[in-house]
């Protein structure tokens, strides 16, 4: 049988002769494949005729039965056709960001909110093969990351502005709480009035923006008619709770924080100031990557999902 090496070999040939091959009947194979007993038997001799080579005798008082080389092919077509619905799938759950990789940054207090667990919890809810990098960054930094793409996803608090490209989706709005040290004089308070924090020290993360947390003290400050004192600038909201832990200083935090538990440090409301912060998750907008397009799913269903804390 001359080969017709010049027609491609398709898919569809090597299923029809697997089946045939299974059921050595013509018309329960064309039955599972949903095809005419003659078009079966077309795409078949197709084969054969590319290949050069008879894989079934076709007898016509028995049943077909496999060459010596029907039987040699049978396990190469098998596999090969294994291997091909092993790259379809992998090619749908990459469509589905359900495969591949996201690099994803977050700021320390969003930690303690719950909310960056959700969105990792609900990933991993999908049984994918999506793998997913953290680590901690803070808000300047992040945006930074994205526009450049060392990062993918950003877990940041809110800023009146981004950088062009980069979209927000709001996760969580929660109440500010003064952290204090445990003991202090203010503690005996339920709620504490900002003119009772006028000899205080206020201790905050800073990264050279004007709002934020030195807004939020500035507020306070004059609520309660006084010119702010602060300790020199720490790092994240963590280290703030050290400071306060240690009776240095007191510190406005996101509610979530008071879920710290930092010996010496205790929690409570400002009585006639009500400040609010926001956790936002940042990312590109037009993200190409079905992988992070799936991560930024599963972080707009988190945000659906969230209630305003405090």
């Amino acid at each position: 049988m001359p080969s017709r090496t010049e027609e491609p070999m398709e898919l569809r040939w090597l299923e029809s002769f697997a089946v045939v091959a299974e059921e050595l009947h013509f018309a329960r194979a064309a039955d599972r494949l949903h095809l005419a007993p003659s078009a079966l038997s077309a795409q078949v001799k197709a084969l054969e005729s590319h290949l050069g080579v008879r894989l079934i005798d076709r007898g016509r008082r028995t049943r077909p039965a496999l060459t010596g080389a029907g039987r040699l092919f049978l396990e190469e077509a098998r596999l090969t056709l294994a291997q091909a619905a092993r790259a379809e799938a992998v090619g749908r759950q990459a469509g589905r960001g359900e495969l591949g990789h996201a690099e994803i940054a977050y700021v320390a207090s969003a930690a303690f909110s719950g909310v960056l667990t959700d969105v990792l919890t609900r990933c991993a809810a999908l049984d994918t093969h999506l793998t997913v990098q953290v680590r901690e960054l803070e808000t300047p930094a992040q945006l930074e990351a994205l526009s450049c793409g060392d990062i993918d996803v950003g877990f940041l608090r809110w800023r009146p502005e981004y950088p062009a490209g980069i979209a927000t989706t709001c996760l969580l709005t929660e109440e500010v709480v003064l952290a204090l040290p445990d003991g202090a004089p203010l503690a005996a308070y339920e709620a504490v009035p900002a003119a009772e924090l006028r000899h205080e020290q206020f201790v905050a993360p800073h990264f050279d923006e004007e709002y934020g947390c030195r807004a939020q003290i500035l507020e306070v400050a004059a609520q309660g008619g006084f010119g702010p004192r602060c300790a020199p600038a720490v790092r994240d909201f963590v280290a703030a709770l050290t400071l306060v832990s240690g009776g240095l200083a007191v510190a406005l935090v996101p509610d979530s924080l008071s879920r710290v538990r930092i010996p010496g440090v205790v929690y409570r409301r400002l009585a006639d100031v009500a400040l609010t912060t926001r956790l936002v998750g940042a990312y590109r907008r037009g993200e190409t990557s079905p992988a992070v397009r799936g991560v930024i799913r599963r972080l707009r269903e988190a945000a659906a999902a969230t209630t305003v804390v405090g």
